[in-house]
């Protein structure tokens, strides 16, 4: 019994330490990705993991430690606890975090806020310039212009912020990788 408290409470905190990372490495991990043009699964994705091993953590823990049920059965009840866990975390988002943000924007818009784009021409800070991104296996091109007050040139990597009456507003990697 005493391993599987300590891979209960190893699942509980590698969650907690996947959720943070998560919340704090998004845009950065979207960009190591391999294959950029496949959108990202809902079910298999590091929120899901994260809240899998926090739910099966939670709920394994106290079973191994305070109750006289058979191994198998603890197992069984903590899969049962993340499966739960990631249910709770996709109804949350989908019906109270999210319920307000659709109104005023299409979600294509949102779907590329924070993607990951290159120049394809050059943004002046008082003009338009173009930018490619790869959206569900197509190269979109859309009309940009920059947040920032630095010329963005041919071939840079820039992270698109919004999108208003179809122009891009971009900031350039390099200063949001800062930030991360």
């Amino acid at each position: 019994m005493t391993t599987l408290r300590i891979l209960f409470l190893a699942s509980f905190i590698g969650g907690l330490v996947l959720a943070v990372f998560a919340m704090l490495h998004g845009v950065e991990y979207a960009r190591r990705r391999r294959n950029r043009s496949q959108r990202p699964s809902a079910f298999f994705n590091l929120p899901a993991v994260a809240a899998f091993a926090v739910g099966f953590g939670a709920v394994g823990y106290p079973l191994a430690s305070r109750t006289i049920l058979p191994a198998w059965a603890i197992v069984l009840i903590a899969i049962a606890g993340g499966a739960l866990a990631i249910t709770g975390m996709i109804t949350l988002l989908a019906q109270w975090a999210l319920r307000g943000l659709a109104a005023p924007f299409s979600a294509e818009e949102y779907e590329i806020q924070g993607q990951l784009a290159v120049v394809t021409r050059e943004i002046t800070p008082a003009g338009e310039g173009e930018i490619s991104y790869d959206r569900l296996g197509k190269r979109e091109l859309v009309p940009a212009r920059s947040l920032g007050t630095k010329k963005l040139a041919i071939g840079s990597e820039v992270v698109i912020d919004r999108i208003e009456d179809g122009v891009a507003f971009v900031e350039e990697w390099a200063v949001v990788e800062q930030r991360l």
